[in-house]
């Protein structure tokens, strides 16, 4: 007899995860580097582009979470037809969706609690729920954590509350 499964994950990184009111906006990514589905996006003086570790006071505003959308990109889901996985990313100079207010899911770590602020670290770009040491991280304004990742779990889901100003 097969497993009863218990607890689902809350899908895969830039998947919209709540649709009443979200707003999907399309920008080029101006960056160039690839930007995977469910990262933060950065609005600079060349345009729309991922996070820059290399020199994180140069990051831009926050826009919004960069969008999963299956009839944009030929590696829209997690795993290919041989089970191998695939993270999914827009190219450089690709016209990409980005999701400015809603629920997404995205890539974090297990920290944080329901409601908490979302953070993202200067060190390798990834999203955490934790401020960490002073100086560490960004704050994401106007995002909050909806449901933080189950253990094992690969995403969270966030909400943008509201379309930051750029």
């Amino acid at each position: 007899m097969g497993k009863v499964q218990s607890i689902f994950g809350n899908g895969s990184p830039g998947a919209v995860s709540r649709s009443a009111d979200d707003i999907v906006i399309s920008v080029k990514n101006a960056g160039t580097t690839d930007i995977p589905f469910g990262a933060p996006v950065f609005m600079t003086p060349d345009g729309a582009k991922p996070f820059n570790t290399a020199d994180p006071q140069d990051f831009g505003a926050f826009l919004g979470f960069a969008v999963r959308v299956a009839d944009k990109t030929p590696d829209t889901y997690p795993r290919d037809q041989s089970g191998e996985a695939q993270t999914g990313v827009w190219r450089p100079g690709d016209v990409m969706e980005v999701l400015v207010r809603g629920g997404i899911t995205v890539p974090m770590s297990a920290s944080g609690s329901a409601g908490g602020e979302v953070y993202i670290r200067k060190s390798d770009g990834a999203l955490t729920g934790s401020a960490g040491q002073s100086g560490t991280t960004v704050l994401l304004e106007n995002v909050r954590i909806r449901n933080q990742p189950y253990a094992g779990a690969q995403c969270a889901e966030v909400t943008v509350n509201s379309r930051n100003s750029i």
